[in-house]
């Protein structure tokens, strides 16, 4: 990793400010393509990839091996990584702007603050994943597994979550005004404070779901199953 230390005067005082940038030797095996790539994180299991920061918009990385890797900041908005393995990756403050991510792997990545609006996350795995504070406005993420991720205050507006699978997920505070949770699993999901206003939640599986405080105005719950659920009001169905 190349790190440039910077000293910015504030208040006559002398602060430092590190800013990462990707490893350069790693950006030049990346662009030898997906192939070569893969080869070479299977023959050196042990080494890391630090792609933080990179510009990989744009890019063809179809079924890539980022697992484990330091993509944080990294920009791969329009980028191509349907099937790409990124388990235990991290993806801090990541732009996955309009990325198609359809069936990729994301089980236990990190990305907290990440732009992921308007992405392909069809039957993507997201796992025990960390979303806290990540846009994901518009987002197409049907069928996706968010089974026990963190996505408190996460924007999730107008995303569609159909048959999405949300058990265990905590959700606390997150926007999901007009999103689509039509047939969602959301067993003992975590919705506390949740705008889920306009939300579709037809035929959700909603069993002892946390709903307290949360804005259901107008929201669709036609065939949805309550048993159980903590209503917004604190009472329990």
């Amino acid at each position: 990793m190349v790190m440039i230390l910077l000293r910015t005067p504030i208040n006559n005082d002398s602060t430092e400010r590190i800013v990462r940038m990707a490893n350069l030797e790693h950006l030049k095996l990346l662009k030898q393509g997906v192939q070569a790539w893969n080869n070479w994180r299977e023959n050196n299991p042990d080494i890391l990839p630090d792609l933080g920061g990179a510009d990989l918009s744009g890019t063809d990385l179809r079924v890539v091996d980022f697992s484990g890797a330091n993509l944080e900041a990294a920009n791969l908005s329009n980028t191509d990584l349907r099937g790409a393995y990124l388990r235990n990756s991290h993806l801090k403050n990541i732009n996955f702007f309009m990325a198609d991510l359809i069936e990729a792997n994301l089980q236990g990545a990190c990305l907290q603050g990440g732009n992921l609006e308007g992405a392909d996350l069809y039957r993507s795995n997201l796992s025990g994943a960390d979303l806290r504070e990540a846009n994901m406005t518009g987002g197409i993420m049907r069928r996706v597994n968010l089974s026990e991720a963190k996505l408190a205050g996460a924007k999730l507006n107008t995303a569609d979550l159909l048959q999405a699978n949300l058990m265990l997920a905590n959700l606390q505070g997150a926007a999901l005004h007009r999103a689509c949770l039509e047939g969602a699993n959301l067993i003992e999901a975590n919705l506390a404070g949740a705008d889920l206003s306009e939300a579709n939640l037809k035929k959700a599986n909603m069993q002892r779901a946390n709903l307290y405080q949360a804005n259901l105005y107008k929201a669709e719950l036609m065939g949805a199953t309550l048993r159980g659920v903590t209503m917004p009001d604190g009472t329990v169905q």
